[in-house]
């Protein structure tokens, strides 16, 4: 008489694995975040808008130069829009700050 398993063996198998990934990251050390002071967040951001920007100057530059195939034009289109939302983000980010700063000088001690 065979004993049939409650639970199909291939059900077992992403558990094994998953038990496998865990274990392995226990055995790891723990990778520290990196601490970045607000100056070094912000100059990331205005070089992550200067570097989108100038990519987007150079596509728009070789399109209108006929150096850019047809099959590149959605490539031009999403460099746009990085660039788009990176400046975009920088901006917010600057808004928030110029209001923080006025709350703070709103203060009265």
């Amino acid at each position: 008489m065979a004993i049939t398993p409650i639970v199909p063996l291939a059900s077992i198998e992403p558990a094994v694995r998953i038990n496998s990934i865990l274990a392995e990251r226990a055995q790891k050390p723990e990778e520290k975040r990196a601490n970045y002071s607000f100056a070094e967040i912000l100059r990331g951001m205005m070089d992550n808008v200067n570097e989108t920007d100038a990519a987007t100057k150079t596509d728009v530059f070789d399109l209108a130069m006929g150096f850019t195939d047809m099959q590149d034009l959605h490539n031009i289109e999403i460099n746009a829009i990085k660039a788009d939302l990176a400046l975009r983000t920088v901006t917010s980010v600057r808004n928030k700050v110029l209001e923080a700063y006025s709350e703070v000088m709103r203060i009265t001690l």
